[in-house]
């Protein structure tokens, strides 16, 4: 489970936040804070995975916080929710590292797109990577990918899809996918075709003792880079 705290000065938006984030499987909500000073002591005693921080805090910067977070090298990941854009604000939140951004007013299909992108990102902490892994981590050596999506493929429909097959443990049937992730059957399969032909999932044909061949899928190595890609 990823520990979300929130630092957000109205007290209406903060609700929307929790209610947002009750929404997305694999979060738990573990404190929120109304100002940057309890929002420091709740960092330090909470520790959390990451944190959904506002900018315009009373009278206060968010960007404080969040640079205070990388000065003392604190292991916790943030997300600026604000209506600041513009680009001094923007260009700060990339350059001290925010895993996104999102600005205000935003959908709840925005925010769970970035929740389930930042859960899809998470590395193994027993892992060990060769030098394609990690040029495909940060995208190096060449353009992040594009994807130009066919008309009917939605891209929070697409990132909920992969995401789900980038968690699961093992290869699901499509009916598991089905009831995983609320889709029809009849949209799931224009979905499928679509990871099929960007080599986003592979498919493998399991024979039963009794029936026809159950059809299932896994994420393929290059569906984390669709969850990090640019779209057209």
């Amino acid at each position: 489970m990823i520990k979300v705290a929130v630092i957000e000065d109205d007290i209406d938006v903060a609700r929307f936040h929790r209610l947002f984030l009750s929404k997305v499987a694999g979060f738990e909500l573990i404190g929120e804070a109304h100002t940057l000073e309890q929002g420091v002591h709740l960092i330090q005693t909470q520790k959390p995975d990451l944190l959904l921080l506002d900018v315009f805090v009373g009278q206060e910067n968010g960007l404080d916080v969040l640079k205070r977070i990388r000065a003392e090298d604190t292991n916790t990941d943030v997300i600026l929710i604000t209506s600041a854009n513009d680009a001094k604000t923007v260009q700060t939140g990339s350059r001290y590292g925010v895993v996104d951004y999102l600005i205000k007013p935003f959908s709840f299909a925005r925010f769970q797109e970035a929740l389930n992108r930042y859960r899809a990102s998470q590395l193994d902490a027993n892992a060990s990577f060769t030098q394609q892994d990690v040029d495909r981590l940060l995208h190096k050596g060449g353009q992040r990918k594009v994807y130009a999506l066919p008309k009917g493929i939605a891209k929070e429909t697409a990132i909920r899809v992969l995401s789900c097959l980038i968690e699961a443990d093992d290869s699901l049937a499509a009916a598991e996918l089905e009831a995983r992730t609320e889709i029809s059957h009849v949209s799931l399969r224009k979905y499928m075709r679509f990871f099929e032909e960007e080599q986003l999932v592979e498919k493998e044909l399991v024979y039963q003792s009794s029936g026809r061949p159950l059809q299932t899928y896994k994420a393929s190595p290059e569906a984390a880079l669709f969850l990090k890609a640019s779209f057209i």
